[in-house]
């Protein structure tokens, strides 16, 4: 397939630097529901609808932020599903569930095209600097066919067999990756609270097995009291619920995950936040602060 049509539908905190990494190779069309930011992608044609999208475009990438906004991006008036899709390629990059996955995986197959589950890791500075991982569900042929798309965005495309085994990694990686900084920050607290000084207890944890990457690049912006969204809060809490939900269905034991969802649960009024928001709790719990 070469220089193929993209289309883009969701452009919020992953999504716009998804699609301003695709137009600088393929020509690109895109539809976000708040218009004004489809009009502030230069350079890229912008569709009225999640079907129109659909029709100008030979591979359509879908990147929003939960079932229900992608079911009607789907199933919606002049939702995608309302055009034929004969031939083309639908990926979704967004986190959301099985169930919707598999269900998607069923329309692709009674329509006669072809569909991916694609999640993608990487925070909002990835997504602008093209270095997303993505987690890829689906035929194997399909997937070794949009590798040069998705190298326009990211650096790394790792093949977990078929739907919906890309969001069955995701929803495993955004689990391990609550559950690793909350423990690094509890840590963090223990020490302060003994009274071991922070920079201390930051190199400790830095040149041992504690070292970690997601600590690693949260705890800056937690020293500086700069808390604007990379990830939000309450979609990494909706992660964890899929999970969650993953868990049930599987017959997983696994006892700390059940209590990471209560922690996050207990910061979802700074859901708009990014998700190392969790770390004002455990200051204002333990009179300690994280700051600079």
């Amino acid at each position: 397939m070469e220089n193929p049509k993209i289309g883009f539908i969701g452009l919020g905190t992953m999504g716009r630097g998804m699609a301003d990494n695709l137009k600088k190779t393929y020509p690109l069309c895109v539809y976000n529901r708040t218009r004004s930011r489809a009009e502030a992608l230069a350079a890229a044609e912008i569709a009225g609808s999640p079907r129109e999208a659909a029709e100008r475009s030979e591979i359509i990438f879908t990147c929003v932020s939960d079932d229900r906004a992608l079911e009607e991006i789907l199933s919606g008036s002049g939702g995608l599903f309302e055009a034929d899709l004969t031939g083309k390629i639908l990926v979704d990059s967004g986190t959301t569930s099985l169930g919707l996955t598999e269900k998607i995986a069923r329309e692709a197959k009674r329509k006669d095209f072809e569909f991916l589950d694609a999640p993608v890791t990487g925070s909002k500075s990835g997504a602008e600097e093209g270095k997303l991982m993505f987690m890829v569900g689906g035929k194997k042929e399909v997937f070794d066919r949009i590798v040069p798309v998705l190298k326009t965005m990211g650096e790394r495309f790792v093949y977990c067999g078929r739907t919906p085994n890309g969001q069955s990694a995701k929803h495993a990686l955004n689990l391990t990756l609550s559950l690793v900084l909350e423990s690094y920050l509890e840590g963090l607290a223990f020490g302060l609270k003994a009274g071991v000084p922070l920079k201390a207890m930051e190199e400790i944890f830095g040149n041992s097995g504690a070292k970690n990457g997601i600590a690693s690049f949260k705890m800056p912006y937690i020293k500086k009291r700069d808390f604007a969204p990379h990830f939000m809060l309450r979609l990494m809490n909706k992660d964890l619920k899929l999970a969650a939900e993953d868990r049930a269905r599987f017959g997983v034991y696994a006892p700390l995950a059940d209590e990471i969802i209560k922690i996050f649960d207990q910061a979802l009024s700074r859901g708009n936040e990014d998700v190392s928001t969790i770390a004002k709790t455990l200051e204002k719990a333990n009179g300690v602060s994280f700051s600079e």
